[in-house]
This record gives C-alpha cells, sequence and structure tokens, in this order.
C-alpha cells in the first residue's frame, strides 16, 4: 500500500458526511463491471476527438455492446439539452444522484464509462450537426431547430468547456487502468476515491452539457475544472506510482520464468523461443545471406539444434566475432544442420529501424522482421548480464530439444569450430581430453584457409607450411652471412623456394603462406606472394606446390585463437591437468606468440590429419635448407630411408639447429576473455606465469 506521503496535495475533493453516504446508497451491492470497458473508453476517446487513432470493437465486444446500447442512450437522453432545460429547477447534486441512481447495477469505474459514452453521443451530434449546419444543409438547419441545439450563445464558455471533456475523459482512462493494475496484482487503492471521483464526473458532465447547450455561466465553470484538474493529477500521479509497482512485478514474473525456461528441460525449443521472440508459433523468420530471401516458421525450430545469438543492435561493431561465428557456421553447418537466431538486446524501435535494416544484411542467421520485433522487457538485458556476463558482445546460448546446452558457447566455437558440434555438455577441458591427443597443425590453422584443413581425395601426403614474423636487424658486419643482407621478400621467397626443393623428392603436396600480424607485415605479404608464385608458376613445383594468400580478417581470427589456446593450456598445465600428449602443442603456440613479441621470424610446418609438426627460428631453418639443397642426394637417400616421412627426416635434419626461445624483458600479453570458462579461476600470464590484472581486458605487464 502507497503511504499517504506519497498523495498529492488537495485531496479535499472526496466526498464526506451525507454527500458520500448518499452517493453509496445508490450503489448496489450485486454492481458487476463490463467486460467491453476498454472498447467503450476507445471509441468514447475517438469520438471526442481526445485521439486520432480510430478503433473497431471486435466481435465479442460488438455483442456485450449491443446489452449497453439501451442504457447509454438512456443516459445521453438525460443529458440532452431539452432534458436538462425540464430538469433546472433540481440542484446539480439530486440531478448527479439520479444518474447515479440510474447506474446503479455497475461498479465504480462502469458508471463513469457508460456516462462518458452517453455525453459523447449528444456531443458527437450537436457537433456534425453544427459542420453541416455551416454548409446551408436545409435539413441540418431544420434538425437544429427542431432539437433546441445551439439556440443560446455559449461565447467562451466552449474552450474552457472542452478542456473539462479533456479531463474527465483522462480521469476514466486513468481509473481503468488502476483498476486493472488492482485486480492483477492486488493494490490497495481506497474505495471511497473510486466513489468520489464518479460522483465528481458525472456533475463535471452535467455542467458541461449545459455550458454546449447554453445554460450555465463560465464562473461555475471555472470553479469546476479547478476541482477536476485535482482529481485528474491525483489519479494520473496515482497510475504512474502503481504502473512503476506493476513493472515491478512484471520484471519479477519475467525473470522467474527465465530463470525456469533456462534452468531446466522443456516440452522443445519452442517453448523457450516464444519468451524469448515475444511472439507465436507462426511468426515468420526471415534470412538474407544469399540473393535469395529464406523463410522459415518458428513452429520448424521446434526440434534439433538452434543457436540464439544474443547481442546489441550494433553487431557489426564486434567485426571479429562476427567473422568468427559466420566462419563456424560456413565450416559446419554440412556436417550437422541447424539455425542461428539473432536476438538484439536493449534495442529502440524507431531510433535503430535504420541500423537493423543494414545488419541483417549479407549474415548466416535468422532474425524477426522490424515490425514484428517486439520490444524485450529490462528483465531479460538484466538477465543476462547477471547470469551470463552479457556485455552486449555477441554471445550464441545452444538450444537443443528444450534445454540450453550452453548459455554462452562462443569460447567453444571460437576454439574448437567443428568438433564442437554436436553440441553437448562439454567445456573447454573435456574436449581437450577428447580430442586433445590428436591435435596438430590443422587444428591451429582452422578457420585460416581452407586449404589448410581440408583434406584432398586422393592418397598423396599433404603438408602446410607457414610462416611469419620479420628477421632482426640486418649488420652490416662482412662476417655475417650473405643471407642477412637480403631484403625480407627476398629471403622469404628464397626460404619458400629451398622448402618445395626439399619437398619435391617427397612426393608430397605443400600448401604455403606468410601470416602477418601487424599493416607492415601485410604489405610484406603481398610482396612475398609474388615472388613464391614467380618460383612455382611454370616450373615442376606446379603440380605439387601453393601458395596461398591469408585474408585479414583470417589473419585477425589466427592471433586471437593461438592466444586463447596457449592461454587454455598454460591454466591446465598450472594446475596440473595438462595431458602430456598435448605439451607439444603448448609449446608450440607459446612460441609462435613469443617470436611475434620478439618480431623475429619463424616457421610452422606439419602433415594436414596428424600431429606431426614442426616449429622453428626461421633463420635456422633456412640454414638447414641451405644444406639440404647443396646436397640434394644424400637428402633423397634419407627421404628413402625414412619411409617417405618428410616431416621425420626434415626433424631430424634440424636436430643441428636447435633454437632457444628468449626470455622477452618487457612484454605485454592482453588477452580478451569469451565466455566464463576460465574467470572463476583467475589468469595467468602464457609467457611469463604472472597473475593477470582485469582492467577492460586481462593484461599482464604494464605496457608505454
Amino acid at each position: 500500500m502507497f503511504s499517504s506521503q506519497m498523495l498529492p496535495a488537495g485531496d479535499e475533493w472526496r466526498c464526506e458526511g451525507r454527500l458520500l453516504k448518499e452517493t453509496q446508497n445508490t450503489h448496489s451491492f450485486s454492481a458487476k463491471s463490463i467486460p467491453v470497458a476498454d472498447a467503450v473508453m476507445k471509441i468514447v476517446e475517438n469520438t471526442l476527438n481526445i485521439t486520432t487513432q480510430s478503433y473497431e470493437p471486435n466481435g465479442e465486444e460488438n455483442l456485450a455492446l449491443v446489452d449497453l446500447r439501451p442504457i447509454i442512450q438512456k443516459i445521453s437522453c438525460e443529458l440532452s439539452p431539452n432534458c436538462l432545460a425540464s430538469q433546472a429547477q433540481g440542484s446539480l447534486e439530486q440531478r448527479t444522484l439520479k444518474l447515479l441512481t440510474l447506474l446503479d447495477r455497475f461498479n465504480w469505474e462502469a458508471k463513469i464509462v457508460i456516462i462518458l459514452a452517453g455525453f459523447a453521443t449528444n456531443f458527437a451530434e450537436s457537433f456534425l450537426i453544427k459542420e453541416v449546419y455551416n454548409t446551408d444543409n436545409t435539413m441540418a438547419k431544420g434538425l437544429e431547430i427542431l432539437k433546441g441545439l445551439g439556440q443560446k450563445h455559449t461565447g467562451d464558455n466552449w474552450e474552457t468547456a472542452y478542456k473539462l471533456v479533456r479531463k474527465v475523459t483522462g480521469i476514466g482512462k486513468s481509473i481503468l487502468a488502476l483498476k486493472k493494475i488492482q485486480d492483477k496484482f492486488a493494490i490497495s487503492i481506497d474505495i471511497i476515491d473510486f466513489q468520489s471521483a464518479t460522483f465528481w464526473v458525472i456533475h463535471s458532465v452535467l455542467i458541461i452539457s449545459s455550458v454546449i447547450s447554453g445554460d450555465r455561466v463560465s464562473t461555475e465553470l471555472v470553479s469546476t475544472i479547478k476541482r477536476i484538474e485535482i482529481i485528474y493529477n491525483y489519479f494520473s500521479s496515482r497510475l504512474k506510482q502503481c504502473q512503476a509497482l506493476e513493472q515491478e512485478e512484471k520484471i519479477k514474473e519475467k525473470y522467474e520464468e527465465f530463470t525456469r525456461i533456462f534452468g531446466g528441460r522443456q516440452a522443445d525449443n519452442i517453448e523457450i523461443l516464444k519468451p524469448l521472440l515475444c511472439c507465436g508459433e507462426e511468426e515468420v523468420l526471415i534470412c538474407n545471406s544469399t540473393n535469395k530471401e529464406k523463410k522459415i516458421k518458428l513452429s520448424d525450430l521446434k526440434k534439433g539444434t538452434v543457436i540464439v545469438l544474443f547481442s546489441n543492435i550494433y553487431i557489426d561493431t564486434y567485426s571479429e566475432e562476427v567473422s568468427i561465428i559466420k566462419a563456424f557456421y560456413n565450416k559446419t553447418i554440412t556436417i550437422s544442420q541447424y539455425y542461428i537466431v539473432w536476438l538484439p538486446i536493449g534495442y529502440k524501435k524507431e531510433e535503430h529501424r535504420t541500423t537493423y535494416a543494414k545488419v541483417v544484411v549479407g549474415k548466416p542467421w535468422y532474425y524477426l522482421k522490424y515490425e514484428s520485433l517486439a520490444e524485450q522487457y529490462v528483465v531479460l538485458e538484466n538477465y543476462s548480464r547477471k547470469e551470463w556476463g552479457f556485455n552486449g558482445k555477441p554471445m550464441p546460448m545452444v538450444l537443443n530439444n528444450g534445454q540450453v546446452i550452453h548459455h554462452d558457447a562462443f569460447s567453444l566455437i571460437h576454439m574448437w569450430g567443428h568438433l564442437a558440434v554436436p553440441f553437448g555438455m562439454y567445456n573447454e577441458t573435456d574436449l581437450w581430453r577428447k580430442h586433445g591427443h590428436n591435435l596438430g597443425i590443422q587444428f591451429i590453422l582452422s578457420y585460416l584457409h581452407d586449404d589448410f584443413t581440408i583434406l584432398g581425395n586422393d592418397q598423396t601426403p599433404q603438408y602446410v607450411c607457414v610462416f611469419g614474423g620479420k628477421r632482426p636487424h640486418k649488420s652490416k658486419d662482412a662476417r655475417v652471412a650473405n643471407n642477412s643482407t637480403l631484403a625480407d621478400d627476398e629471403w622469404f621467397g628464397n626460404l619458400a623456394g629451398m622448402l618445395m626443393a626439399a619437398a619435391l623428392p617427397a612426393n608430397i603436396k605443400l600448401k604455403m603462406a606468410y601470416l602477418w600480424a601487424n599493416r607492415e607485415e601485410a604489405d610484406l605479404a603481398m610482396t612475398i606472394k609474388t615472388k613464391v608464385k614467380t618460383i612455382i608458376n611454370g616450373t615442376q613445383y606446379e603440380e605439387s606446390m601453393r601458395y596461398v594468400q591469408v585474408e585479414q580478417a583470417n589473419a585477425k581470427l589466427f592471433w586471437s585463437r593461438t592466444e586463447s589456446i596457449a592461454l587454455q593450456l598454460s591454466m591446465q598445465k598450472k594446475y596440473g591437468t595438462l595431458d602430456v600428449n598435448i605439451e607439444a602443442l603448448l609449446e608450440n603456440t607459446r612460441s609462435i606468440l613469443q617470436f611475434n613479441q620478439l618480431n623475429t621470424a619463424w616457421v610452422a610446418i606439419g602433415r594436414l590429419g596428424t600431429t606431426d609438426m614442426i616449429f622453428h627460428d626461421a633463420e635456422k631453418f633456412f640454414n638447414c635448407l641451405e644444406h639440404i639443397k647443396g646436397d640434394i642426394r644424400k637428402w633423397k637417400t634419407e627421404l628413402n630411408a625414412g619411409a617417405g616421412n618428410f616431416i621425420k627426416v626434415l626433424r631430424g635434419r634440424l636436430v643441428g639447429y636447435k633454437y632457444e626461445t628468449k626470455e622477452i624483458e618487457k612484454h605485454c600479453f592482453k588477452h580478451v576473455v569469451y565466455g566464463d570458462a576460465m574467470q572463476k579461476e583467475g589468469m595467468h600470464c602464457v609467457f611469463c606465469n604472472k597473475p593477470m590484472k582485469m582492467v577492460v581486458h586481462y593484461e599482464c605487464c604494464d605496457c608505454e
């Protein structure tokens, strides 16, 4: 219950003593509400031109209105100018009580609605006759004379009367809304408030009717409007208070509903999607990732796997995350049929209409057409932030046959790609345990390029070599080997040429790429591509060797994912859960990151479909290949003795070219954590194992 301190000043409008008792005596204890009160009020609003929105009652409302028309017509007659003239001797109080007696079988808010409906009938009739009268229509003139409409001059009272009309209609609307909230949430409202308001609304309608017919003076009208103003303000204020309480209750109910649907298995996916999308089973979802628009109904998502992609409306600002999800979808949709449904959180309909139209184009997910997109309760944003740590970034929730499998599967998608499908209750640790011993260079290069992950149909062994970074500052000392004076693009081109020469006798297919990490290296990648293609084209290497150009978006995915792999494996090693079979994977990813920090050239080479992989310092790898090129006959013999195992033989040659990673005196390892898999344990730096502090993201050392 609201305290008395919350009531606005000026509550002297309430009926007291004799007047209150007489008002209550006109009311029957068996009085009932009318089921079409809202419909009648909307018609009244439209008739009195309070709103420009037209309203058409539905079938049930029309049937209910049939029973109400006699009483509305009776009230209309009682408020007509002729009837008012015949009752001129009676006081306004008596005439108000008489009308209340006619409405004894209706509850208090229904009385107000019916009174306003009867008044609106007379008001509209008078207004329309005057409109036609001004066109010199003889029928309208005759009807006005016969009914005695507008025979007296109303002067300036008309504007004041119409202001009063708007206020009493506003009181009626507020009381209807309050009664609904009261019935649903058991909010305590004093019945005397409703009784007094009903009396004064009817009292005011009598005065307005008299003014319109020219029987009332402006002084009486002014005193009435002051009282109605107080009542109007009181109920408007009370409605706002109750609506705030109603919103709190709705949020509480919705929060409890989300807790229920996300916390257990439901009958099917629809039981989760309907409250999330605020729509029915026949609602149409659209996807326009291609030139041809695709449509499905919500009911089509009842079974199987559905990914609900939460984000804020500006999803395209998270280009890396969007690229990861799109790449995941493109690679896995052939493995397992599933749908992605985008649900923007925290948008505003009119403000974001243009943005919405742009961001849905070219994406592989389905979405609601804008007109059907219902504004979500604030609770959805609050719930997702509190329970899942949602911060606006894309967050894929996985549903499977009525159960939430993962609240945020982004970490799984980012790290594991197609291995995460079909989605189960696995977390990252479980997947490492299940797949870790089978992971090699193919896993590290996932999303980088299809050529690095898809095996061909023939039986020819397929290898991939990725080199990156830049060589240290080149010495001018003549004693240093000649290759140190070469430009980086020429040097990497020579490295690729020597690698191809070593690979050719092994009868393998080799794909190569330069993997850049910044803008300067991106420019270098273009010149390296030209050099390597010049070596390949029109030569003996053309059939089995290929250079692959890495796209910018894929390069970014590689680096963020390599950080994630190294970070997760470092955490497992720290807590003693790292499988010995995948320790080499940790060392390789950690070395790639460390070489990149040192701005030093590196090489990674491995056979697709196996765990055979070598990571090495590029300078020493170059020197090793030079020796192989200088003694190619012995190299062929070694390959034959090694049964064609290119990596095994190459690793044997590299034994004499061991490299040791240097400690980085001052580094800055920063990592954005996707999902909450590692946040519970805290983060430790991949390089120095120091605990990392949480700023905007996890960050190890201070870096200028």
